[in-house]
């Protein structure tokens, strides 16, 4: 099962990094439209800060230090993910796998009203997801009481090859196929 997840993994890389421009930022505003009545209920929002082939969080980052709702990023430990509060962007330097991560000075601690925003390579609607290999967000939803959320790429919709400590997501978000929306 392992070689098939990293052989999915490497596939799914290369076509992300295939998607057009163009169709990847109209998705990436049709995921935030329909994530932000999400974020408007929770009371802080754990997510991850985005690479060029990942859903876009960097929006998603700024409206909640607009509206003031609590926004913590992950920095990876060797087998766990610890989440600290930011106040503006300005504040994330490029860590551990080449990801933006915030300053250690203010951790955080998930309670029932946290959204957790979780990436994801494919995602198959049900909950499961493929993600880097690695497992650090299944150690951390293990043990997560608030609410959690794949977002993904349509195009990515498929069945996802899971294991036994793969935790399952609460939802996922996908972009609409806006051919067919009337």
């Amino acid at each position: 099962m392992r070689e098939l997840k990293q052989a999915l993994r490497r596939e799914l890389i290369e076509r992300r990094r295939a998607m057009d421009k163009t169709a990847r930022s109209a998705a990436d505003e049709d995921i935030f439209g329909q994530l932000k009545p999400l974020v408007d209920k929770a009371g802080a929002v754990f997510t991850y800060a985005s690479t060029e082939i990942e859903v876009d969080t960097r929006r998603l980052i700024a409206y909640c230090l607009e509206r003031e709702i609590p926004v913590a990023l992950p920095i990876s430990g060797d087998t766990e993910l610890s989440f600290y509060y930011i106040n503006d962007v300005s504040e994330l330097k490029r860590g551990r796998f080449e990801i933006d991560e915030p300053p250690t000075d203010r951790p955080a601690f998930a309670d029932k009203r946290t959204l957790c925003i979780v990436p994801a390579l494919c995602a198959d609607g049900e909950g499961l997801r493929l993600g880097y290999g690695r497992g650090y967000y299944d150690r951390f939803l293990n043990d997560f009481e608030g609410r959690s959320v794949i977002l993904c790429y349509r195009s990515f919709k498929m069945e996802t090859p899971a294991e036994p400590h793969d935790i399952k997501a609460d939802m996922t978000v996908f972009d609409r196929d806006m051919t067919e929306v009337v």
